[in-house]
């Protein structure tokens, strides 16, 4: 099996590699997926039950080494990093561990036993290493103690991947700030500004959240009585809808509206974040209208529950991260600040002039 499936395969790679610094993906993926599928199609098979020593042998070493080795092949010339393929191999040896449960396999218990451990060890001292390097340099890049915009920072370094970061820190800003965090201090209504208490929004999410968990229980027991496992599983995503919800009151109260000296930053709980540097803003009024004839986005978790009073007009589009990490571009923001009119006028005082 080795010789033809998996030895073809990495010959065939071998002649795709070029000097491309983007991999082939179809090739990088495809490949090792083809093995895979097949070493679990014959897993199945007739000859399998006939021949287990062998056969199981032969799984072993294409699902170990043969996928691994055609994914390294055409990502090593790649800016893919060539650690990489412990995640080809750790799939190997989890499909490996599920067609063969039932078989006792010398070579795969010994890989269980101590080449396993050994990579989980290694991996978690990488992840590790990697996250105080990446600590270190969002500390050094971004000034500001917001929570959610420094793990924002230091996921998307670790990961290597905006979009992935972006996820994982907004789950991680979930747990904290529902659990973790306090209100804000030092709010001064000069540099520091709420954007809660003016419109009683933490006292409308908590009626909504109560509602919803009023809601889940009576769902939950009618739900137990056609599947438990259904219904279990419907209250858990319910009971985590009911967590973001609350880190979404709490974040509004621990995460203010910061002027800076060449910027100011937007927050709105978990639901949306801005950076407006004081050299793009074309146009900042106090004003509780939408703009006529001009796309926008509004910081805010519910659109149409939740109103604002400050409109900032941009010259260049900017990058807003709302819930769930999605980043959006617009050149107009619409968001709710308390004493509208103190903030205005700190803003207007820091513009460059015209």
């Amino acid at each position: 099996m080795f010789t033809h499936t998996a030895a073809g395969a990495i010959f065939y790679v071998h002649d795709m590699i070029t000097t491309a610094k983007k991999p082939n993906w179809t090739v990088a993926l495809g490949m090792p997926v083809l093995i895979f599928i097949s070493c679990v199609m014959i897993s199945f098979s007739a000859k399998f039950r006939l021949h287990p020593d062998l056969l199981s042998n032969a799984i072993l070493a294409d699902l170990l080494v043969a996928a691994p080795l055609v994914y390294f092949l055409a990502i090593r010339k790649t800016t893919v990093p060539a650690r990489t393929v412990i995640r080809l191999f750790i799939l190997g040896l989890l499909i490996a561990g599920l067609i063969m449960k039932s078989h006792s396999n010398p070579i795969l218990q010994f890989i269980k036993t101590w080449i396993s451990p050994a990579v989980e060890l290694w991996i978690i001292f990488l992840v590790a290493k990697k996250y105080r390097a990446a600590n270190r340099t969002a500390k050094r890049e971004h000034t500001s103690a917001d929570f959610l915009m420094h793990c924002r920072s230091v996921m998307v370094q670790l990961t290597g991947n905006k979009k992935i970061g972006n996820i994982l820190s907004s789950e991680i800003a979930v747990m904290y700030y529902a659990f973790f965090s306090s209100s804000a201090k030092s709010i001064d209504y000069q540099k520091r500004f709420t954007s809660y208490k003016q419109n009683g929004l933490p006292l409308v999410f908590a009626a909504i959240l109560s509602i919803f968990l009023i809601e889940t229980i009576g769902v939950h027991f009618l739900l137990m009585l056609w599947s438990q496992s259904f219904a279990w599983v419907i209250t858990g995503l319910s009971i985590y809808t009911c967590i973001q919800l609350f880190g979404h009151i709490r974040a509004l109260k621990a995460r203010p509206i910061i002027i800076n000296a060449d910027s100011f930053e937007v927050h709105n709980g978990l639901a949306g974040d801005a950076r407006i540097y004081f050299s793009n803003i074309d146009k900042i009024e106090f004003s509780a209208k939408k703009p006529a004839g001009r796309a926008f986005i509004k910081m805010a978790l519910l659109n149409g529950l939740e109103g604002h009073n400050m409109v900032v007009y941009l010259k260049n589009q900017i990058e807003v991260t709302k819930i769930f990490g999605i980043e959006k571009r617009t050149d107009t923001i619409l968001f709710f600040v308390d004493h509208p009119k103190e903030f205005s006028n700190s803003v207007k005082n820091l513009l460059p002039p015209v």
